[in-house]
């Protein structure tokens, strides 16, 4: 819960993702009541990096038929900017790459009223993400969000 609190203020996902009270990794009571065996939440499955004995970023992924699909990676506020959020990736795409799946799959968001992209938009494009399109959710329309998606293809290592 601290990673996902200090990743970004509240302020900054006004039009960009629901509200601090609608997010599970942000409140101990919803995210224990969606903590399943081992790394399961909800329908997903949680990852963690750890500094020194502390979780200091997570990543939540979805496995599907041909995709590992990226649903969530927050990295703590002090930790950033220290390619841990790479690793993370890294880590997913390798993940990605041993279940024989051809994508890794996620997305970000596009505030409705400003037209701008969340800030991870152009991490996603260096690290060869490609857009996939851009989709209108029932959530999105209650937060004023447009979804953008991702596509990365993944190659098997020979």
């Amino acid at each position: 819960m601290w990673c996902n609190r200090t990743a970004k203020a509240n302020s900054e996902v006004i039009g960009y993702a629901p509200t601090p009270d609608q997010r599970i990794f942000i409140d101990e009571v919803k995210l224990k009541s969606e903590w399943g065996a081992e790394n399961h939440v909800g329908e997903g499955l949680v990852y963690v990096f750890e500094e020194e004995g502390r979780v200091v970023a997570y990543v939540v992924i979805l496995v599907e038929a041909d995709a590992v699909e990226l649903d969530n990676i927050d990295v703590a506020g002090t930790f950033q900017r220290r390619g841990i959020g790479r690793t993370m990736v890294d880590f997913v795409e390798g993940l990605a790459r041993k279940l024989g799946k051809s994508y890794v799959t996620l997305g970000t968001s596009r505030s409705t009223s400003s037209g701008r992209p969340w800030k991870s938009y152009d991490f996603w494009l260096r690290l060869g993400y490609v857009v996939d399109g851009e989709i209108q959710t029932d959530e999105g329309r209650r937060y004023g969000f447009t979804e953008i998606r991702f596509r990365k293809k993944i190659t098997s290592s020979v």
